[in-house]
């Protein structure tokens, strides 16, 4: 069952020419939430992220928000378990091309431990596979 809340443990790319990268680093941060009401949100970020100079966002430059866009990601809405696949339908998204998607993600549920893989599309770049740890 993957009702419940996760904490990120690893992140890391399969397939060539990334194969083994780590596009978060070593030690991702992230929490991703499927509620028994059918709906989910995701968030998952670099976890050296070097704070903005500033403690309001609005006045960081557009270098800083751009630096942490990029070691960050987020989106929410709906979802449905489907044999050995979870499909999150996208309703707010930080990458907007994402909303109105479904997103399909292979899952397997080991213990304490959920592990979600982006489907390999052929000519596409590497697969992101997500590990989670649920949160006790």
């Amino acid at each position: 069952m993957i009702v419940g809340s996760w904490r990120l443990v690893d992140y890391v790319m399969e397939g060539a020419p990334d194969d083994g990268a780590r596009p978060l680093g070593d030690t991702p941060l992230g929490l991703l939430i499927y509620g028994p009401d059918g709906h989910m949100s995701v968030q998952y970020m670099a976890g050296d992220r070097p704070p903005l100079r500033s403690d309001n966002w609005r006045w960081a430059t557009d270098a800083e928000k751009l630096a942490a866009v990029r070691t960050f990601g987020a989106y929410g809405g709906r979802y449905e378990w489907s044999g050995d696949r979870v499909i999150h339908q996208v309703e707010t998204a930080i990458y907007p091309n994402w909303i109105g998607a479904k997103l399909v993600r292979l899952a397997v549920v080991d213990g304490d431990r959920l592990i979600l893989r982006a489907e390999r599309t052929p000519g596409r770049p590497p697969t992101p596979i997500l590990t989670w740890e649920r949160i006790r």
